[in-house]
């Protein structure tokens, strides 16, 4: 994650004023002091998103500030990334905090009261088919149950050796077959419909491209927290958890992180051969000389830059990297002028007809010819918005809508939305539209980690993953952070800050010299 050397730190807030209340949205704007070349620093955190930003808040407050943190883009947050959207705020990134009880974020957040602990099932949004058939609700309601059950049944999960989707397919038929009020719902289009939803539903928990590409029993590396798995902030989005982490709440002393923080810094080569010092080199071609380096780069970067580290990695790090998996998860979010939906609805799920799948939108691009809305998963309503609705897509065609303007996608989207509900509803143009791009970016490559099937076939770790690599002398010289490095609560923002906090400990615990001395 990365930067250009240009004169005075500048760290600000972005208010935005709703009402009483007011949006934060963190950001870190062009104008630095960088430090000065050659200069030798005991550490090099790079990346300055949720993992980089717990760990150098922890290292400076444990009184070690002699590191630099070098990020790639012109903003902090990593793929936390609250941005202001016609007078509200929006999260391009992360977007909920997912359990309670144990949750960093939630504690830190619960303490000045700026979560909501509960948040409405997006499964009381509607249900619409692409043949504009009536789909019976109780019985869709009804498989929704019987999947849920089926997600949540651990024992037979870690039993299964295979993928997710063969496995709720497989448990799903087998279970409709024993249940003489639902069994005829076999034959009927409604349970490949269903299947196919839940899985790209399910491909937006994991972050993996298919379902059927994830390991049923590696899922279960996954630990869930007590309480709401979708607790949302009631202003500011995401990049509260920053400010929280900065101490930058009423009657706190702020921590002051301006002359580590550097902007639109890419790295492009960490030499570790030397026994003692590490390298690191940008691509504007500065050098920054360390005692070690702190990567809390994506995995998703890790998997892409293979030449990033000289001399390479050892090879049980980079079967930790080639095992595990980084998908794509993107949002698009549709701003309208005037709600045209019902009352009391949180949604649209989309369901497809095998024919309208061969059929439908000739005239939309895609991969493999299938045109990329056909895996948008269903539009939900936002939370920091009435009016503007969130559609979630996944995979190859999520990375292919990147490549798209937002002027295009809103065309296509609306042609979407149009051809489903446009027998029900009058759908007027909407005011704007805007779309993430997590895929494509090459400062993170993906949205979040999850385990896959060639996980299980490499015996591949986040364990491994996250352990520290040593020089020649073995001493821990390459440090590694972010949330795919957590053994228990990958694909999570609280992941990724345990995991900063973790890496600071160990880089506390190695440095001897007294605090004065830093």
């Amino acid at each position: 994650m990365r930067l250009l050397i240009l004169s005075v730190l500048s760290l600000h807030a972005h208010v935005i004023n709703e009402g009483v209340n007011c949006q934060f949205i963190v950001s870190l704007q062009l104008g630095y002091i960088s430090p000065e070349p050659m200069k030798k620093s005991k550490l090099v955190i790079i990346g300055a998103g949720a993992a980089g930003i717990a760990a150098a808040t922890k290292l400076v407050t444990n009184g070690f500030d002699n590191f630099v943190l070098l990020e790639a883009e012109n903003r902090i947050g990593g793929r936390v990334h609250t941005i202001p959207f016609e007078n509200k705020s929006i999260d391009f990134g992360a977007q909920w905090v997912h359990g309670q009880k144990g949750n960093p974020v939630y504690d830190m957040a619960k303490e000045f009261n700026l979560v909501q602990d509960e948040f409405p099932d997006f499964f009381g949004s509607l249900s619409f088919n692409s043949s504009h058939s009536p789909i019976d609700r109780e019985s869709s309601v009804q498989l929704f149950k019987m999947v849920h059950e089926i997600m949540g049944d651990d024992e037979a999960m870690e039993k299964h050796d295979g993928s997710l989707g063969d496995y709720v397919r497989d448990r799903l038929k087998k279970d409709l077959t024993n249940h003489s009020q639902l069994s005829h719902l076999l034959s009927t289009p409604l349970f490949d419909q269903v299947i196919e939803f839940f899985g790209k539903w399910e491909n937006t928990i994991d972050g993996s491209d298919s379902w059927f590409e994830t390991s049923a029993k590696g899922s279960l590396q996954f630990v869930k927290l007590e309480g709401c798995s979708t607790t949302t902030w009631k202003t500011g989005g995401y990049s509260n958890a920053f400010k929280l982490m900065m101490k930058q709440m009423p009657g706190q002393t702020p921590i002051d992180l301006s002359k580590q923080i550097i902007l639109n810094k890419e790295v492009d080569k960490i030499n570790w051969e030397d026994p003692h010092n590490v390298i690191v080199t940008c691509k504007d071609g500065s050098d920054y000389f360390t005692e070690k380096v702190l990567s809390t780069v994506s995995l998703g970067v890790l998997k892409s830059k293979s030449e990033l580290f000289a001399p390479p990695l050892p090879s049980w790090k980079t079967n930790a990297i080639q095992g595990l998996f980084i998908g794509t998860v993107d949002k698009i979010f549709i701003k309208f002028p005037h709600k045209w939906w019902p009352d009391n609805n949180l949604g649209f799920n989309l369901f497809w007809t095998k024919e309208d799948e061969k059929t439908l939108f000739s005239d939309i691009g895609g991969v493999n010819d299938k045109p990329w809305v056909m895996d948008v998963v269903g539009f939900y309503l936002t939370t920091q918005d009435p009016l503007t609705y969130l559609g979630w897509i996944t995979g190859p065609s999520a990375r292919y809508m990147e490549s798209l303007s937002d002027e295009q996608v809103s065309i296509d989207t609306m042609k979407l939305l149009r051809h489903f509900l446009g027998n029900n509803y009058t759908i007027p143009d909407p005011v704007r539209v805007l779309k993430s791009s997590w895929g494509t970016n090459p400062h993170f490559r993906g949205s979040y980690s999850c385990r896959s099937l060639t996980t299980e076939k490499l015996n591949a770790s986040a364990a491994e993953l996250g352990a520290p690599v040593e020089n020649s002398q073995g001493k821990p010289v390459l440090l590694f952070a972010g949330e795919a490095t957590h053994p228990r609560f990958f694909s999570t923002v609280h992941g990724a800050i345990e995991s900063g906090w973790r890496e600071a400990d160990r880089v506390l615990k190695s440095d001897q010299q007294p605090h004065g001395t830093r």
